[in-house]
Formats: C-alpha cells, sequence, structure tokens
C-alpha cells in the first residue's frame, strides 16, 4: 500500500515520504533497522521486528507481539494496519541518494522514543507490584509474575533487533539509535528482572503466611469445637436441657465468652492486616456455634 511516512500527525506536506508499505512476518535479509512500536489502543500492543528500506519501498516486518488484553501475553500476529506506528517521528526527507539512509534513521529513532513507552510499562508493573504489597488491590500474584516474565522477554527481544542492526548498518544516525537502544533496553530488563525476583520472594513470603493463617484457624476451628464440649463436660448440660426461661443464657453464655476471647486473640496473632471482613466472619462463627448448641438444646428430650 502506498503511504506518506514520518510525515507527523496531522500530515505536514513538507515532511516525510511517499513510499510503499509492506508488512509480513518473515525476516528480511540485508541492512534492516529495528521496528519497536508500543499501539496506542485500548488493550495496547508491544510489536517488535524490523524494517528496511531502498527509498522507494519500506518492508516492515512484525516477529513478535505482546497483547495487554487480559495481562500481558504473547500472541500470534495476524497482519494489521501500521500506517499510524509509521507517522512519527516528522522527518523531513529530500529525494536523493540519502533518502534510503534518511527512512532508516527516522524508523529506527522511532523505535528507541518507544524505549519510553516500555519504561512507562515497567513502570506500571511497579505500581501493580506496590499496591499487592500494600493490599490495595487482589491481582493474583502468579498473574503479575507471568506479565513480568512476558515484559522482559518483549524487551529483549527488542534488545536482539537492536543488536542485529548493529552488526549489519554502518549508517551513524542509525548506529547512534541501536546504541542507545541497546543500552538502555538493558537497564530496563535488569530492573524487570530484579522486581521479579523481589516478587518472588514476596511470594515465598505470601504463602508462609499463608500456612501460618490456615494455622491458626485451624485453632480457632479447635477452640470453637472444644472450648464449648469441654465446658459440658465439666459442669454437666442435663440441668440446663431443655432450653426454657432463663436457662439458655446460663447454658451458653460462658461458652460464648470462650468463644468470643479465643477468635479475639486469633484475630489479634493473625498475620497480616486485620480487616472488619475478618471480624464479621469470627462474629458469624461465634453466632453459628451459639446457634447450633441452642437448637440442639431445645431439640434435646426432657
Amino acid at each position: 500500500m502506498d503511504l506518506r511516512v514520518l510525515a507527523g500527525d496531522p500530515e505536514d506536506p513538507n515532511l516525510g515520504a511517499q513510499v510503499t508499505v509492506s508488512v509480513s512476518g518473515e525476516s528480511l535479509d540485508g541492512h534492516a533497522v529495528p521496528f519497536v512500536r508500543v499501539t496506542k489502543e485500548e488493550a495496547r500492543r508491544i510489536l517488535v521486528g524490523h524494517a528496511r528500506t531502498d527509498g522507494e519501498r519500506l518492508d516492515v516486518v512484525v516477529r513478535a507481539v505482546w497483547s495487554e488484553n487480559g495481562g500481558w501475553h504473547r500472541e500470534s500476529w495476524g497482519g494489521g494496519d501500521v500506517s499510524e506506528l509509521l507517522r512519527h517521528p516528522a522527518h523531513r526527507i529530500p529525494d536523493g541518494s540519502a533518502k534510503p539512509e534518511i527512512i532508516s534513521k527516522a524508523v529506527a529513532e522511532g523505535s528507541r522514543n518507544t524505549v519510553a513507552d516500555l519504561r512507562g510499562l515497567r513502570y506500571e508493573m511497579e505500581r501493580q507490584v506496590a499496591d499487592l504489597l500494600a493490599q490495595r488491590r487482589n491481582t493474583a500474584l502468579r498473574l503479575v509474575m507471568a506479565q513480568l516474565v512476558e515484559l522482559s522477554i518483549a524487551f529483549s527481544r527488542a534488545r536482539d533487533q537492536a543488536r542485529d542492526a548493529l552488526r549489519e548498518v554502518k549508517a551513524p544516525g542509525v548506529v547512534r539509535h541501536c546504541e542507545a537502544m541497546d543500552v538502555e533496553l538493558g537497564e530496563e530488563i535488569t530492573r524487570l528482572q530484579m522486581l521479579l525476583s523481589s516478587v518472588s520472594t514476596f511470594a515465598v513470603a505470601q504463602e508462609g503466611e499463608a500456612q501460618q493463617r490456615f494455622n491458626m484457624l485451624a485453632a480457632a476451628a479447635a477452640a470453637g469445637l472444644g472450648l464449648p464440649a469441654l465446658i459440658l463436660s465439666l459442669y454437666g448440660a442435663d440441668k440446663y436441657l431443655p432450653f426454657a426461661g432463663d436457662t439458655a443464657w446460663r447454658a451458653l453464655a460462658p461458652i460464648a465468652g470462650a468463644l468470643t476471647l479465643a477468635a479475639g486473640i486469633i484475630l489479634w496473632r493473625m498475620p497480616g492486616r486485620t480487616t472488619v471482613k475478618h471480624y464479621l466472619a469470627a462474629l458469624g462463627l461465634i453466632a453459628g456455634l451459639i446457634g447450633v448448641l441452642l437448637v440442639a438444646g431445645l431439640l434435646a428430650p426432657g
């Protein structure tokens, strides 16, 4: 398809060049420059590939795509319109022998500029991790870790494109942008790996905390079942049965008090932040146990 590329948005007739653009998923032989872009659509995508031009034709190869839809993940490339991704950076491109080199330099510059967008994605992942640590959101930890791995792979693939261009392309402008991409993406990959290591450590700690919480809940259940049985076995329940008048509260008040004390100690010692939801669950458990005992006492034979 014929497009005017690198003319800005809105398009400036004094900038850019009219070329024939082809998009494929097959590798190009020869001197190709990195083509790395992040789409601006609602479900963003990371496109990683390379491009080559002779001044009249621009061949774009998309080697890998990562989609944000449902969490960052690799998806197959079914082709698509990349015209919006070729509007920037806007360049003045005169006709002549230097035209291919100028277009190549501009495409490489656009890839280098995309590193800032990739850095923004890393910031977003750091915010998700911070929210998890502060318990401000309930995103599954496994999903966050998977996204960190996927982004690390995407950044590494983009860095590989820059390194390949450094081996093949000798144009000074292209080399400068590819060297910057190599360095900046290397830093981003290191930070992502450090973040992944931190999340892995947090996952181990969270697993230990979950086991401790389970043990505390098991202790609460044991206390809830054992204390009433102990009280009734020590003092006997026959004189209170069947429940009538004030015998019900005299029989169940000590049991309710013991359960409330046990629940309070467990909630106080429970790891992590204790919320209103935990207190309501404890009250519901106590009320349920007292209700079962009350019903059982009413139904007991006189």
